[in-house]
């Protein structure tokens, strides 16, 4: 009986030490296949420019009020459709222009998300990832706050296209970016699912990992809830949003 003990014990003090380094095995790997679904779909955004001679696809909202999460709509010429926080089919993911160059729903969602329809906890949610809102938000060349063709990024290598965004703040199809730079606030938010990191793709095709590094960008994904998001949270000096900022490349007015 003592020995049968002894071992249980050993046994136990075993599976207390190989649970943590599961669990980051686990979280390693949902960040590799993340990483993997965001070159996917970036590779589908860069065979659209491609079929349509430089022209970004389009990546329009139809808003609504702000204590309405549900009227922030993707229209029906955007890369996908709907709203990721309401839909309760992938039917929009299918219908935005992109599907078609991968059939894939799998690909718009991260690995690491467990959120669910309008946070019911029953339905799933189809969708994590969104698009930087200067991606062509209004597709009318005419407007100049946004890009409208490739070939008008200054730096394609270094402007992000696709954000997974965390399920605090995720709607409608993009993520919003403030383009008053000295309004240093978080409307949208990214996610902070792969300790404490997220995963960005970038307009040449590549995708990167970004491990955030604020003290306050980590408070604000445990604690913020969306109506405080909607009309902007404070965050001087937050060195994660003046980096994502940057890499939003704001076209210059």
């Amino acid at each position: 009986m003592i020995e049968l003990l002894v071992v249980i014990a050993i046994i136990a003090i075993l599976a207390g030490m190989l649970l943590p380094a599961l669990g980051k095995a686990k979280v390693k790997a949902q960040q590799i296949q993340c990483l993997g679904n965001h070159r996917q779909l970036q590779l589908c955004w860069l065979l659209y420019v491609d079929d349509h001679l430089d022209d970004l696809p389009a990546n329009e909202t139809r808003w609504g009020a702000l204590t309405d999460r549900a009227a922030y709509v993707a229209t029906d010429r955007s890369w996908l459709r709907g709203n990721a926080w309401a839909d309760t089919t992938e039917t929009n993911l299918r219908g935005g222009v992109l599907f078609a160059y991968n059939g894939s729903a799998a690909i718009y969602k991260c690995p690491g998300d467990r959120s669910t329809v309008r946070d019911q906890g029953t339905i799933p949610r189809f969708r994590s990832v969104s698009m930087n809102i200067f991606m062509n938000h209004n597709p009318d060349p005419s407007d100049r706050r946004f890009w409208h063709r490739l070939g008008q990024l200054p730096s394609p290598a270094e402007a992000f296209v696709f954000i997974d965004e965390h399920e605090t703040t995720i709607d409608n199809a993009n993520l919003w970016i403030n383009p008053d730079e000295a309004d240093e606030k978080w409307y949208d938010f990214p996610a902070t699912r792969h300790h404490q990191g997220g995963v960005l793709s970038f307009a040449d095709g590549h995708a990167e990992n970004w491990k955030w590094q604020s003290p306050e960008t980590l408070r604000i994904s445990r604690t913020a809830r969306y109506e405080d998001l909607a009309v902007g949270l404070a965050a001087p000096g937050d060195s994660d949003l003046r980096r994502m900022n940057q890499a939003a490349q704001r076209p210059p007015l």
